[in-house]
C-alpha cells in the first residue's frame, strides 16, 4: 500500500508541476498496467504449476523461462512483428495488399510484447516464494482440504507479496526500455529522452525539450519504485539460491495433471513457441517473382503476387552464415560486453561484502543500485554524451578524447548489468556461516581477507553465474548504447539489429536474432544452473 501510495504521491506531484513529463509517466504507467494484467496470471499460474505440482513437463517448462529471462526486448518485438507485423507472415497471408492495419501495431503491441516479455520474471519470482512457503503447513492443510484449495488458500496466498515485486519490476522495465515504445510508437518518458537525444533537442535547448526538473522528477520516481523492489529482492534471491535443498510440499492433483500440462504447454507455446517460430520462419521464407504464361487461360490460374515458400534448408544456411556476416558487431558486443561484466563484478564482489555486514538496511546503497537500474537509458546516454564532450576551456575537457572511443558503450554497460551482479552475490555472501567467519577474524583476517580466503572460494559459483548474468545484460544493452556508440565500421550488436527491425524482419535479421537468442539463452542456463550448485 505504501508503494502505490508514493506512486501515486509522485504522479501527482509530476502533474502538477511538469505537466507534460506527467503525461509521459501516465502512459508508461498505462504500458505497465496493462503488461501487468496479461503477465501476472499466467506467470502465476505456470509457476504454480511448476514448482508446486507433478504436473508432466514442469521442469522442461522451468527451463524454457529461465532461458528467456534475459532475452532484450528488441528481440521480441523483432519476433513478434516477423509474425503479426506489417511485413510479417500472419498479415501477409491475410491481408496481401496491406488494406487494414496490421494486428501488431501502437499500444496494443508494446503492452502485449511487454507482457509476454515479462511471463519468464513472472515465473521465477513467484516460483521463489512458492518454493519458500513453509512445507509443515502445506501439509497441515492437505489433511482437511483438497489439493487444489491448499495451492489457493495456502501456498499462493504466502507467495501474494511476490506478484506485487514483480509487478513492480514490470514497472522498472517499462519505465528504463525504449526498444519497444520506439519501435511501435509509444509515448513514454523513456522513449522522449530518446528521441530529443537523437534529434539534438538537449544540445539545441530548444522549446521542446524536456526541462531539467522534470528530468529529475521523473528519474527519482522511477529510482523509488527500483528501491522497493530491491529492498525485498534479497529474499527472492535467497530463496531461488537455496531452493534445490528444499524439500516443498508438492501437489498431487490426479486428473488435473494432464488438462494443466495442456494449459502449461500453450503457455510455453505462446511465450517462446509462437516468437521463435516467426524468426525460424522468416529466415527460411523464399520469395519467387510470379510466373506468366502465354496462354491466358493458364495466366489465370497462376498467382499474380510473389509466390513465397520456405525451405528448411535456407534455416540451416541462414543461420550458417550469420555469425560471419556480422562477425565485426558481434565481435566488438562480445569485447565490450567481457571488459563491462569483468568491471561490474570487480565492483559487486566488495559492495555486496559490505551490504552483507551492514547492521541496518543499506538504504544508501540500495539507492546507488536502484538509480543504476533504473535510469532511462536515453537519460544515461545523454548524461554520459555531456559529460564526454566538453570544450577546450572545461575544467573535464581531458575527457573529450574518449568521446570517440568505446568508453561510453563500456561504462553504460556496466552500470546496467552492476545491479544484477550485486544481487546475486549479496544473498550468496550473506549465505557464509558467521562462526566461520568470526573464527578467521580471531586469528588476525581482515575483512579482505576473510572475503578473498574464506567467503569467494566458497561462493565462487555464485561469482560465475554473476559474470555470465552481467555478460548477457552487456551484450543485450541498448537504449544507453545505442546514443554513445562511436560512429565505425562496425557496432553493438544490439544496435545494428535495432536499426535493421525498423526496416522489417528479413531473413538476415530473423537469423542474426536466433543467433543471439541461443547465445543469451545458453549464458542464463549456464548460470542457473551455477546458482543451484552446492558448494
Amino acid at each position: 500500500m505504501l508503494l502505490v501510495a508514493g506512486t501515486l504521491v509522485g504522479m501527482v506531484t509530476l502533474w502538477q508541476f511538469e505537466p507534460r513529463v506527467g503525461r509521459l509517466w501516465l502512459n508508461m504507467a498505462w504500458l505497465a498496467a496493462g503488461a501487468c494484467l496479461i503477465a501476472l496470471p499466467i506467470g502465476g499460474f505456470a509457476a504454480t504449476v511448476i514448482y508446486k505440482t507433478d504436473v508432466p513437463g514442469r521442469k522442461v517448462a522451468g527451463l524454457l523461462f529461465i532461458g528467456m529471462l534475459f532475452v532484450p526486448l528488441y528481440l521480441i518485438a523483432g519476433a513478434w512483428d516477423a509474425g503479426f507485423g506489417l511485413q510479417g507472415w500472419h498479415t501477409l497471408a491475410t491481408n496481401p495488399h496491406l488494406a487494414h492495419e496490421p494486428w501488431l501495431r501502437g499500444w496494443r503491441a508494446a503492452i502485449w510484447v511487454h507482457a509476454l516479455a515479462a511471463v519468464p520474471w513472472v515465473v521465477l519470482i513467484v516460483g521463489a516464494w512458492l518454493r519458500a512457503v513453509e512445507a509443515e503447513i502445506e501439509e497441515d492443510a492437505a489433511t482437511c482440504a483438497t489439493p487444489a484449495q491448499v495451492l489457493l488458500h495456502v501456498s499462493v496466498r504466502r507467495a501474494a507479496p511476490a506478484f506485487v515485486v514483480a509487478g513492480v519490476w514490470i514497472a522498472v522495465v517499462a519505465a528504463a526500455e525504449i526498444s519497444v515504445t520506439d519501435f511501435f510508437q509509444v509515448r513514454t518518458f523513456a522513449e522522449e529522452v530518446y528521441t530529443q537525444a537523437a534529434l539534438g533537442a538537449f544540445d539545441s535547448g530548444g522549446e521542446q525539450a524536456l526541462s531539467a526538473s522534470g528530468l529529475w522528477i521523473g528519474l527519482l520516481l522511477s529510482t523509488a519504485l527500483a528501491v522497493a523492489a530491491i529492498a525485498v529482492a534479497r529474499r527472492w534471491f535467497t530463496n531461488f539460491t537455496d531452493a534445490p535443498h528444499r524439500a516443498p510440499w508438492i501437489a498431487r492433483i490426479r486428473r488435473w495433471r494432464w488438462p494443466a500440462a495442456i494449459v502449461l504447454a500453450s503457455i510455453m507455446l505462446l511465450v517462446a513457441g509462437v516468437p521463435l517460430g516467426n524468426l525460424i520462419y522468416k529466415a527460411g521464407v523464399r520469395v519467387a517473382a510470379p510466373l506468366r504464361d502465354a496462354d491466358a487461360s493458364l495466366a489465370e490460374t497462376r498467382p499474380h503476387g510473389p509466390v513465397r515458400s520456405w525451405s528448411a534448408a535456407k534455416v540451416v544456411e541462414r543461420l550458417a552464415a550469420a555469425p560471419a556476416e556480422f562477425r565485426g558487431d558481434l565481435w566488438l558486443s562480445i569485447r565490450i560486453g567481457v571488459v563491462a561484466a569483468t568491471a561490474a563484478l570487480v565492483i559487486a564482489i566488495p559492495l555486496a561484502w559490505s551490504m552483507r555486514s551492514a547492521r541496518a538496511t543499506p538504504w544508501v546503497r540500495l539507492a546507488v543500485l536502484a538509480v543504476c537500474l533504473t535510469i532511462p537509458g536515453p537519460l544515461l546516454g545523454v548524461g554520459l554524451i555531456h559529460l564526454m564532450n566538453r570544450p577546450v576551456d572545461s575544467p573535464l575537457s581531458f575527457l573529450a578524447w574518449l568521446y570517440d572511443t568505446n568508453f561510453g558503450p563500456w561504462l553504460v554497460q556496466t552500470i546496467r548489468s552492476l545491479p544484477v551482479a550485486t544481487l546475486i552475490l549479496w544473498p550468496a555472501l550473506a549465505s557464509i556461516p558467521q562462526v566461520m567467519l568470526d573464527a578467521a577474524a580471531t586469528e588476525g583476517s581482515s575483512s579482505l581477507g576473510r572475503l578473498f580466503r574464506i567467503a569467494l572460494p566458497q561462493r565462487w559459483p555464485a561469482a560465475a553465474a554473476a559474470w555470465l548474468v552481467a555478460l548477457a545484460i552487456a551484450i543485450a544493452e541498448l537504449a544507453a548504447t545505442v546514443l554513445v556508440i562511436p560512429p565505425q565500421q562496425s557496432t553493438a550488436i544490439s544496435v545494428r539489429i535495432f536499426q535493421l527491425l525498423h526496416y522489417g524482419v528479413d531473413d538476415r535479421v530473423a537469423a542474426i536474432s536466433l543467433v543471439l537468442v541461443a547465445g543469451i539463452a545458453a549464458l542464463t542456463w549456464i548460470s542457473a544452473t551455477l546458482l543451484k550448485r552446492k558448494v
